[in-house]
C-alpha cells in the first residue's frame, strides 16, 4: 500500500521562467545577426532576410503561447494538488478520529494502519502497532478459531462479522469484541491484498 512520489510543481514554473529567459536572449541574438546581415548585404538578400525575420517572429509567437500554456497548466496542477491534499486530510481525519477501532492488516493480520481508537483499544502507540500481527492480542486458547475466521474473511468478497476476544498487555481483563472484516483484492487476482477491520467492544448482552 504505497503511493507514487508526487511531482514537484515548482519545477514546472521554474522551467517556464527559464524558457522565457532563453526566448528573450535568443531573440536578441538573432535580431542582432539579422541587422548585421542587412547592413552588410543591403541588396540582393533583402527578401530572404525578411522571410527569415517573419519566420523567426512566428516561432517566437509559438514559443510565447507554449510558455503561457505551460504556466497555466502549472497553476491548474498546483490548484489540483491543493484540492487533493485537502480531500486527503478530510478522509485521514475521518479514519483517525472515528469512535470505533479501525485497522488495516495484511492477510496474516500484520497491522499496516491503525486509528486512534484502535491504539486505545490495543493499549499501543501507532509505532508499536505497525507490523505487529493483530492475532498477538488474541489469547492463546482463542487463536485457532481466530485464524479460521480470518481465513473465511480472506476468501469472502463481502463484509464478514464474527465475535472474538482480545487481551492486550496491560488490559485489566479480556475484551469481548465484534470483528467486521472486508478484504481488498488486487486487480485480476483472488488473493487479498489487505484486510479492513472494524472492531467494536461488546457486552455480554450484545453477544447473546
Amino acid at each position: 500500500m504505497s503511493a507514487e512520489p508526487r511531482p514537484d510543481f515548482g519545477e514546472f514554473a521554474e522551467f517556464a521562467e527559464t524558457l522565457r529567459g532563453q526566448r528573450v536572449h535568443t531573440a536578441r541574438v538573432v535580431r542582432r545577426a539579422l541587422r548585421r546581415a542587412s547592413s552588410r548585404y543591403p541588396e540582393g538578400f533583402a527578401e530572404e532576410l525578411n522571410d527569415v525575420s517573419r519566420a523567426f517572429d512566428g516561432t517566437l509567437s509559438d514559443l510565447d503561447r507554449a510558455t503561457e500554456e505551460l504556466r497555466a497548466q502549472n497553476e491548474a496542477l498546483f490548484s489540483a494538488r491543493l484540492e487533493l491534499e485537502g480531500s486527503a486530510a478530510v478522509f485521514r481525519d475521518l479514519f483517525e478520529l472515528a469512535p470505533c477501532a479501525y485497522v488495516v492488516t495484511d492477510a496474516d493480520t500484520a497491522i499496516i494502519y491503525a486509528n486512534d481508537a484502535a491504539c486505545t483499544l490495543l493499549h499501543r502507540s501507532k509505532n508499536a502497532l505497525a507490523g505487529k500481527p493483530l492475532i498477538c492480542f488474541v489469547p492463546l486458547e482463542h487463536r485457532s478459531s481466530f485464524r479460521a475466521a480470518v481465513l473465511r474473511s480472506s476468501v469472502n468478497t463481502a463484509v464478514t462479522s464474527w465475535p472474538a476476544v482480545l487481551f492486550p498487555t496491560g488490559a485489566p481483563a479480556e475484551i469481548a469484541c465484534r470483528m467486521r472484516v472486508r478484504p481488498a483484492t488486487a486487480p485480476g487476482t483472488q488473493q487479498p491484498r489487505a484486510l479492513y477491520w472494524n472492531i467494536t467492544e461488546e457486552s455480554d448482552e450484545d453477544l447473546f
